[in-house]
C-alpha cells in the first residue's frame, strides 16, 4: 500500500511540474467593440461625452484539452484539422488576473472575470475622442492597448464609434456572409475546424458598396466563440469586408459539451446586442441582415416590433427554391410591411439602394 501511495505522490508531483511547463503559452484576444454617446445626463440632446466598451479574453493553452478534442474530431469528421483553431478553442480562461488598459488619456488596471474576459466600460470627453480618433468605419475608431502585469504580453484593440445619427448595417456571420451549414452539426464542425473559411458570393462587394454609398458603419453578430476571433478576423480581412465591432459568445470548456455548443441557440445574445445598439443611439437607423437557418428571423421580428421606426430594412438569406422557408418568413414577418423585408441567396440579389 505504501508503494502505491509513493507512486501516486510521484505522479502528482511530476504532473505539477509538467503542467507548469506545458501550460505556459498565454495570450490576449481583443474583440473589436463599440462606443456610444453618453446620454446618462442629457435628454434627447447631443452629449459631448462618450461611453466606451472593451471586450477581450486572456487565455492559456491547454494541451490536454486540445489533444482530447483533436482525437474526438478525428473520429467524427475524419478530415485534416486546423491545429491552431483547436488550441484556441480549448484554451483555459485566465481568471482573476490583473491586466492594464492604456494608450488613451488614462491608464486603468482591472481583473479578468471568471471566464477570463476583459470587460470594461469607461467614459471620454468628445475632445479626448477627437485627440485619439483614427480612420476605421465611417465614424472612426479608437485604438487602445491591454497588457498583463509582470508579463511581456500586450495586444492592441479597436473601439468603433457609433454616433446618434447615421446608419448601421448589423450583420450575422454564419451562413449570412460565411458558409457554415449550421443546420448540420457535421458540416459545421468541418467548416469550423477543417476548412478555410469561405464567403457567401458577392457579400463583401455589396457591403463595401453600402458602406461608401451611405457612409455606414458595420457591426457583426455571431454565435461563434470568441476563442476563434483571430481566425474570423483573418477571414473578414481576406475577403475585404468592412471593419466594425464584433459581438460573439464564449465557450466554457469545463461546463459544456463542445458539440452541444455548436447547436445551441444564439437568440438571447443577439437580442441583447441589438437592444444595446438601439437604446444607446437616439436617431440612428439600422439594417438587419441574417439567414433563415437559425433564429435570425425571430430575433429581427421581435426587434422590429419594438423599434419599427428605427429598422430601415431586413434582409434574410435563404435558398431560392426553399418554398417552406418563404412561408415561414411570411408568417414570422406578418406584422412587418412587405416593403421592409426581402430575401437573398448571394450578394448579387441584394439591392444597391436599400430605400427603394
Amino acid at each position: 500500500m505504501r508503494d502505491i501511495y509513493f507512486v501516486l505522490l510521484i505522479f502528482v508531483t511530476n504532473s505539477k511540474l509538467i503542467n507548469g511547463f506545458l501550460f505556459d503559452k498565454q495570450g490576449l484576444i481583443l474583440v473589436p467593440s463599440v462606443a456610444f454617446r453618453d446620454h446618462s445626463s442629457t435628454s434627447n440632446s447631443l452629449s459631448s461625452d462618450w461611453i466606451l466598451y472593451i471586450q477581450g479574453w486572456y487565455y492559456e493553452e491547454n494541451p490536454f484539452h486540445a489533444l482530447r478534442m483533436e482525437k474526438t474530431l478525428e473520429v467524427i469528421i475524419q478530415k485534416d484539422l486546423y491545429q491552431n483553431r483547436i488550441k484556441m478553442f480549448t484554451a483555459d480562461d485566465k481568471k482573476r488576473e490583473d491586466v492594464c488598459i492604456d494608450g488613451l488619456n488614462q491608464e486603468m488596471c482591472i481583473r479578468t472575470d471568471d471566464d477570463g474576459h476583459i470587460n470594461n466600460i469607461f467614459t471620454m470627453t468628445n475632445q479626448e475622442i477627437e485627440l485619439f480618433r483614427q480612420s476605421g468605419g465611417y465614424d472612426g475608431k479608437i485604438l487602445f492597448q491591454v497588457s498583463v502585469l509582470n508579463r511581456n504580453l500586450q495586444a492592441i484593440g479597436d473601439i468603433y464609434l457609433c454616433d446618434d445619427h447615421g446608419i448601421t448595417f448589423m450583420s450575422d456571420i454564419d451562413d449570412t456572409i460565411r458558409i457554415m451549414n449550421v443546420t448540420s452539426l457535421m458540416r459545421t464542425l468541418i467548416n469550423t475546424f477543417s476548412r478555410e473559411f469561405k464567403a457567401v458570393s458577392g457579400m463583401a462587394d455589396i457591403y463595401r458598396y453600402w458602406e461608401r454609398k451611405y457612409n455606414a458603419t458595420f457591426t457583426y453578430l455571431t454565435g461563434a466563440p470568441d476563442q476563434l476571433y483571430p481566425f474570423l478576423k483573418e477571414f473578414l480581412d481576406r475577403e475585404h469586408f468592412p471593419s466594425g465591432s464584433t459581438h460573439m459568445r464564449h465557450f466554457k470548456w469545463l461546463n459544456a459539451n463542445f458539440l452541444d455548443f455548436f447547436v445551441s441557440s444564439t437568440h438571447a445574445k443577439k437580442i441583447d446586442t441589438l437592444h444595446m445598439f438601439l437604446q444607446s443611439t437616439y436617431h440612428r437607423l439600422f439594417v438587419l441582415i441574417g439567414d433563415i437557418f437559425q433564429s435570425d428571423p425571430d430575433v429581427y421580428a421581435s426587434i422590429y416590433a419594438q423599434y419599427p421606426n428605427r429598422i430601415a430594412r431586413i434582409f434574410i438569406r435563404k435558398y431560392k427554391d426553399d418554398d417552406n422557408g418563404q412561408k415561414r418568413l411570411e408568417t414570422i414577418f406578418k406584422d412587418i410591411p412587405r416593403t421592409k423585408w426581402a430575401t437573398f441567396e448571394t450578394g448579387d440579389d441584394l439591392p444597391k439602394d436599400i430605400f427603394m
